[in-house]
């Protein structure tokens, strides 16, 4: 897996993790009980349908984890798709921590 900025590219049906922290003014900020982060991946960001998503409602050490299986992008074509990641707060409040950026599914080599 790669990371530049937000654009994250991954090679199609490896496993990954991606560790997600916020940081507020310079400060790490902590996810809390009854909060809900999604990480959804899309054809484009005006699609309805969503091709991969992740729903974190547990933070051990103030991160989130989010974890992609070989299943989650196995059905993937190769290309760039797009990406966001979305908080809602216990108390109802929404934010868009990661804007729309690019999901790059790469080539596998070997599908053993």
């Amino acid at each position: 897996m790669q990371i530049i900025g937000t654009d994250i590219q991954m090679i199609r049906g490896d496993t990954e993790s991606l560790s997600v922290r916020m940081v507020e003014d310079g400060a790490q900020v902590s996810f809390e009980a009854g909060d809900t982060l999604y990480f959804t991946v899309k054809y484009n960001p005006d699609d309805t349908e969503k091709l991969l998503q992740k729903v974190i409602t547990e933070f051990p050490g103030s991160e989130a984890v989010i974890h992609i299986a070989p299943e989650d992008t196995k059905p993937l074509l190769f290309g760039d798709y797009y990406y966001d990641l979305q908080l809602t707060r216990a108390d109802g409040t929404v934010t868009t921590i990661i804007p729309p950026s690019t999901f790059g599914v790469l080539p596998e080599v070997t599908y053993e």
